[in-house]
């Protein structure tokens, strides 16, 4: 489906009146629909995650002492960190470190921090950091979207799930407006709803990590890199 064909069915299966719910406001409750269900179907934690055709990573150049990077991807959780030094010849795999409180990550001495908008790095050294992230950047739907001759798709999502983008603001409207309406639009929901997290549940992967003494942790082989 795309974006006209959401938008519109939400009002013609809501049988509210177009003047009672906008073109415009629809949008905004297909929008944020669509960025709940993505952000669900990450934090299930599927071996497969959720992605469309769009850049999931970045680089940093790191240099001795602390640094602090503004992401270009924000609000996403990260899923991998690689780092490769100057005059190095490939990216080696940092580890996570779950002793700390917040997304933290170490390679040998050099230790990285995430916040949802920042990178920090303590006791760098000369390299790039590359940095891999659960998904790329969700990009709203506009009314020159709806208008288009070819309107865009909500590509996050397999098509199997698109009608949940105009189920769901539909049922809302319903409850005010056609109450009669609202329990078949409800029943609709919970069917597709329930394929959705079984969808992204069946090979959901969850982190742990065993620390010993005698653990390797430094990814290029350097010995413990904590201290």
């Amino acid at each position: 489906m795309n974006i006209k064909t959401i938008v519109d069915k939400a009002l013609k299966e809501s049988d509210v009146q177009a003047q009672d719910w906008s073109i415009t406001d629809r949008l905004v409750d297909v929008n944020a629909e669509y960025q709940k269900l993505v952000e669900k179907g990450v934090q299930i934690g599927s071996k497969v995650p959720m992605s469309r055709k769009e850049d999931v990573s970045e680089t940093f150049a790191v240099v001795a002492g602390s640094n602090d990077f503004d992401r270009t991807i924000t609000d996403v959780p990260v899923v991998r960190v690689d780092f490769m030094p100057t005059g190095g010849t490939r990216y080696e795999k940092a580890n996570r470190d779950q002793s700390r409180m917040i997304n933290g990550w170490y390679c040998g001495d050099l230790r990285v921090f995430f916040d949802e908008k920042r990178v920090f790095v303590e006791e760098g050294y000369a390299g790039t950091l590359r940095v891999t992230y659960a998904r790329g950047t969700i990009v709203a739907f506009d009314l020159d979207d709806y208008n288009d001759a070819t309107p865009p798709s909500p590509d996050f999502l397999p098509e199997v799930f698109h009608p949940l983008l105009w189920l769901k603001p539909a049922l809302r409207q319903a409850k005010f407006y056609k109450k009669d309406r609202a329990g078949a639009l409800e029943d609709e929901v919970k069917e597709l709803q329930d394929l959705f997290d079984n969808h992204y549940g069946r090979d959901a992967v969850y982190d742990s990590e065993i620390v010993t003494d005698e653990s390797n942790d430094s990814c290029f082989g350097g010995g413990n890199g904590r201290r």
